[in-house]
């Protein structure tokens, strides 16, 4: 009996041994499996990331205009290249419409833009033959100089008061008084708003000019100057015969009259001033050239020319 059990005993333990062997054998088997399916996967994944690497590398990717900005202080100096032919460049300021170069189809080209003052934004754009375009927006600051206008006066031989306003900045407005009288207002130059140049008429007698100048950045200078206006004397010349009949007058008395006729000199001198001096001077054969001035005790100048023929 102990014998049989024994025997039986004997045989479990051979299957149980049999078993292990065969799901150890199993389990194996799945491990080899899946190491062989991962192997798979990756080798599959490389294929497939190598092909897109390869149709990527065959896109040709189109090439743009090249746009390079210098400074060189108060200036930009732009170039552009390109290995296709630049057919339209454009720049503006801020908001401002832009300015259209036509460049002929060149393949490299270049522009200079003064910065204006203050902060102030520029935009660039290069366009090809292929309709490729390139764009450059920047934003640049040139300080603003705190400058006042600078004014000059003085009187010209025509007896007028000469202005001249100059700044660094553009002048916003620029006026003037005789004598704290009501103001005027002169327009700054249309095309260089940093200038101002006019004559003005003299008042007659003792005045005083005063000229104020604002720029756009609020800056102001003031100008005084204190001239005597004069009157000038009237000359009429009429024909009376073979004679010339000359009159001069002036309110404020004459004093000389100066005149040449056919290049000899003749010189009327009163012995007291007069407001009226009348002269009847006598013409000779031919074409009679006369000119003539007048002074009177202002030292105002009148001048005349004529011609007549005997």
């Amino acid at each position: 009996m102990n014998q049989i059990l024994q025997v039986e005993m004997k045989k479990n333990k051979k299957q149980k041994t049999s078993i292990k062997k065969v799901i150890m054998f199993l389990a194996i088997c799945l491990i080899l499996f899946g190491i062989i399916l991962l192997a798979i996967g990756i080798s599959s994944s490389l294929y497939t990331k190598n092909k897109e690497n390869d149709n990527n590398n065959n896109v040709v990717v189109a090439s743009k205009p090249n746009i390079e900005v210098q400074k060189a202080d108060n200036e930009l100096i732009v170039k552009f290249s390109h290995d296709k032919a630049i057919s339209e460049i454009t720049y503006s300021w801020n908001e401002e419409e832009a300015t259209v170069i036509d460049t002929d189809n060149e393949l490299s080209y270049s522009i200079s833009l003064d910065i204006p003052r203050g902060t102030n934004t520029v935009h660039i754009t290069a366009l090809d033959i292929n309709g490729e375009i390139s764009t450059y927006d920047e934003e640049y600051t040139v300080e603003i100089q705190s400058q006042k206008p600078v004014i000059s006066l003085s009187v010209t031989n025509e007896n007028k008061i000469k202005v001249q306003v100059e700044d660094a900045n553009e002048l916003k407005e620029v006026t003037y008084t005789w004598n704290n009288g009501d103001s005027t207002t002169i327009q700054p130059n249309t095309t260089n708003k940093n200038i101002v140049e006019v004559e003005i008429d003299i008042p007659y007698g003792q005045n005083t000019l005063k000229v104020t100048a604002t720029d756009v950045q609020n800056e102001s200078a003031t100008k005084e100057l204190d001239v005597k206006g004069i009157n000038k004397p009237k000359v009429t010349v009429e024909r009376q015969g073979d004679s010339l009949l000359i009159i001069a007058t002036d309110d404020n008395l004459m004093e000389v009259v100066n005149y040449t006729l056919n290049g000899k000199r003749y010189q009327l001198k009163f012995n007291q001033p007069s407001k009226e001096m009348r002269y009847l001077q006598p013409l000779e054969e031919g074409e009679n050239t006369l000119i003539l001035t007048a002074e009177n005790v202002d030292g105002g100048i009148t001048e005349f020319r004529g011609k007549c023929t005997k």
